[in-house]
């Protein structure tokens, strides 16, 4: 895989824990310094506008239209929040092409987050040591928002917020602007061959990057309420490298009785998730030929914990059906009493849209990889090869032989770690579409590889055994 320039991180903005965790709650990844020297009419404002939004028996409402742009290009999407203050909850309720996109709700210190796309839901409660800034954690759903931070203690407007007056959308607005720089440690690409005495360096090398963070809010001078608020990010030299906006389209206070009851809970959210049968519904409407072993395979296996199971079982089904984006389904199979753990991954998309998405990675396709093997497999109604790479010997330690049956050989004597396992893949094309069945490494408790379907005869046996979902 060839290196590309540097990717600024994700980060998950809405989980309340992790804004709490990081430095500000802007999200800044290191030390951070603010210029210039703020006036004192910013705490001002930003008490004003908590204030405003946070009315006695009244839920703050609003429509966001968010705007954002990077290396891949500019996306759209529709946010609704719902803030109520006095109980100290909300809701943050994303759509992109009137699909939902996920779903955040606060209930004080409780946070529960759906990913519509992956089918996930995560649940979690902010540690006490966390919370002893914090106002108001119901507005962490605006973050990255400079009254977010306000309301979590982590700015302090008299040193780093400025206030200017200004024209926005055809009203008189306050404008608050913050600016932080943040100084981030990358992985740096290996040093080119013939330095460092000839013999490039084992160890990852990292390097300092500096990373401008510029927000904006604008506050409506008539109802103290937000108009609109951005984050801009740029790099040490000022090129642009990220920018967010978000535009608050009529908001408005509603009495608390107006509000259903579940759309502040997390019980409501936790219940969004997706059962198997429903996401295999999903699956069958994609629109391209898909694969898998059915909700159950019955073959026998030792699992990575010595216990025979009597088959496989699909444990999860990740459905990617969005305008604009690749199509993808993944099937996961494991044990019924261990569900997260993969035994055996399909992963299948559009042909067209799999070599696109190889090509911009800069990854070439399995076959021109050195040292490959490639062999062709049975598999009903299409055609497949295995491709298997076997790990420098050096990178894991003595050869360990067959991980059939999770056994293996023992490494030999001396404390010498085991061999890698081999990299095994099956890659089918049916039509114009694809799949690849990945059987991934799993360790036992000893450090053996465990995953029973990691062996060449195995994996055949997977593709012989697909059967055609839709």
């Amino acid at each position: 895989m060839g290196w590309s320039r540097v990717r600024l991180r994700q980060r998950a903005v809405l989980a309340l824990s992790v804004l709490l965790a990081c430095g500000t709650v802007l999200g800044s990844t290191g030390p951070v310094a603010a210029v210039p020297t703020a006036d004192e009419q910013a705490r001002q404002w930003l008490e004003r506008v908590s204030t405003n939004m946070g009315q006695p028996g009244r839920v703050f409402r609003s429509q966001l239209t968010i705007r954002e742009r990077g290396e891949a290009g500019e996306v759209s999407s529709v946010a609704s929040v719902w803030i109520d203050h006095e109980q100290r909850k909300s809701r943050f309720e994303v759509r992109r092409d009137n699909n939902l996109i996920g779903v955040t709700v606060v209930d004080n210190w409780e946070v529960a987050a759906y990913d519509a796309i992956n089918n996930k839901v995560n649940t979690i409660t902010v540690p006490e040591d966390a919370r002893g800034n914090v106002r108001n954690p119901a507005y962490s759903v605006l973050a990255p928002s400079l009254v977010a931070a306000y309301q979590a203690g982590q700015i302090n407007p008299e040193a780093d917020v400025t206030s200017t007056t200004e024209q926005m959308a055809g009203r008189d607005a306050t404008k608050l602007s913050l600016t932080v720089r943040v100084s981030q440690e990358i992985q740096a690409p290996p040093a080119p061959s013939g330095q460092q005495g000839g013999q490039q360096s084992s160890q990852p090398r990292t390097e300092t990057i500096q990373i401008n963070q510029e927000y904006t809010l604008w506050i409506d001078s008539a109802t103290s309420l937000p108009i609109q608020e951005s984050l801009r990010t740029s790099d040490g030299e000022g090129r642009e490298l990220t920018t967010r906006t978000a535009v608050f389209e009529g908001p408005t206070l509603v009495e608390r009785a107006s509000v259903p009851g579940d759309t502040l809970s997390i019980q409501a959210v936790q219940g969004m998730l997706a059962s198997i049968d429903q996401q295999v519904a999903r699956a069958r409407n994609i629109g391209f030929p898909l694969f898998w072993l059915g909700m159950e395979l019955p073959r026998p296996f030792t699992d990575v914990k010595g216990q025979r199971q009597p088959a496989l079982v699909l444990n999860d089904v990740q459905v990617i059906d969005l305008p604009n984006a690749p199509r993808q389904a993944i099937f996961i199979y494991g044990t019924r009493d261990e569900p997260a753990v993969p035994y055996v991954v399909l992963r299948q998309m559009q042909r067209a849209q799999f070599e696109e998405q190889m090509r911009q990675a800069n990854i070439p396709p399995p076959s021109q990889i050195p040292g490959v093997q490639q062999q062709p497999v049975q598999v009903p109604g299409g055609q497949g090869t295995m491709y298997i790479l076997q790990p420098p010997q050096g990178a894991g330690g003595p050869p360990q032989g067959s991980a059939r049956g999770g056994t293996g050989a023992q490494g030999s004597s001396g404390g010498s770690q085991p061999a890698l396992p081999p990299l095994m893949i099956i890659q089918i094309t049916a039509g114009d579409a694809m799949a690849i069945i990945e059987t991934p490494p799993l360790r036992t408790q000893d450090g053996r590889q465990g995953n029973p379907f990691l062996d060449q005869l195995q994996l055949a046996a997977l593709a012989g055994a697909l059967g055609r979902l839709n």
